[in-house]
């Protein structure tokens, strides 16, 4: 009976190191599993997507005796090949439970691209499909109906709501930031669409999410709901819905077939326009980010000066 289940991962190089010492067969998609860590690093400094999570592990385990390593790591690396064909992915199998299974260690960037690897329930089932292909392919087993009822936090919350029973508040926080998340467009919109739910962002950072429950009077940070539920996941979300509407805006003020020539000019510079905005809208993006890295920078250099400085006078006194 093979099973799979997936968990995000901030470091994929910490996942690696895990995996790779424990392993006993190992295999590679679209890398050299040997160099996987930094042919990962380098997609995702090329993608310039090196915040949020850097990639996702699914463990995919086998009945005792079912397979063998060498199987169970061939099985893997079908499995990476039909949920994540475009992504690099490293296949690492272990024996040292019961259960023979892999780690298979995929790097968040689609190659094509560039798009990042969503962690969520449809990828959760998805897997999960895909996995029951690859066994059966085989004449391997699969997990029964009951067996397969594992859900993810996310999962339990629709379930938790559909059937109208009382979650906790921290439920009652992520079961509002899913209804809303994907309906946003940055953190002032994603606010107002949170409060009649009951939820409001209490703070937000550089790299941090602070929500509060406003019948309970009590805060979280998104970290601590889970990796779903942190800004930098937000962050690539409101990304997409931005992208959403242009392309709808876009759809909308498409000049119909009687069309003059002017108004197919005026349709063409009104699409330049837009075109120039948003790589001005990137650009001071990007700029912003570099000038707050050079000041946090030599904020860093002022204070070690100042206390290789207070050193030396320390030095000077006592001769």
């Amino acid at each position: 009976m093979a099973t799979a289940k997936i968990s995000s991962s901030k470091s994929t190089s910490r996942a690696i190191n895990y995996a790779e010492k424990r392993a006993v067969e190992k295999s590679g998609l679209n890398c050299d599993v040997d160099y996987a860590k930094s042919a990962f690093k380098a997609t995702r400094e090329l993608y310039d997507k090196t915040g949020g999570n850097q990639g996702h592990v699914v463990i995919q385990s086998f009945k005792p005796g079912e397979v063998t390593p060498e199987q169970c790591n061939q099985l893997g690396l079908e499995l990476a090949e039909k949920i994540a064909p475009n992504h690099q992915v490293a296949i690492y199998t272990h024996e040292d439970t019961e259960h023979v299974h892999n780690h298979i260690v995929i790097n968040s960037i689609d190659l094509d691209t560039g798009k990042k690897f969503y962690n969520n329930k449809q990828a959760l089932k998805d897997i999960r499909q895909a996995n029951d292909e690859v066994c059966k392919s085989h004449n391997l087993s699969i997990p029964d109906v009951q067996a397969q009822i594992r859900y993810t936090q996310a999962e339990q919350n629709i379930m938790d709501k559909a059937e109208d029973v009382k979650a906790s508040w921290k439920n009652q926080i992520r079961i509002a930031i899913e209804d809303t998340k994907e309906h946003a467009t940055d953190f002032e919109e994603f606010n107002e669409l949170l409060k009649p739910k009951g939820v409001e962002v209490a703070r937000v950072t550089d790299k941090t999410i602070t929500y509060k429950h406003l019948e309970e009077d009590k805060k979280v940070r998104g970290s601590k709901l889970g990796n779903d539920y942190d800004k930098e996941e937000l962050d690539d979300g409101f990304r997409l819905e931005r992208q959403r509407r242009e392309q709808q805006a876009q759809r909308e003020i498409r000049p119909n077939f009687k069309a003059t020539k002017g108004d197919w000019d005026e349709f063409r510079e009104e699409n330049e326009r837009r075109l120039r905005s948003e790589r001005e809208r990137r650009e001071n993006e990007r700029i912003n980010a570099e000038n707050e890295r050079l000041r946090r920078q030599r904020e860093q250099e002022s204070r070690t000066t100042q206390s290789v400085n207070k050193k030396d006078r320390g030095i000077d006194l006592h001769l």
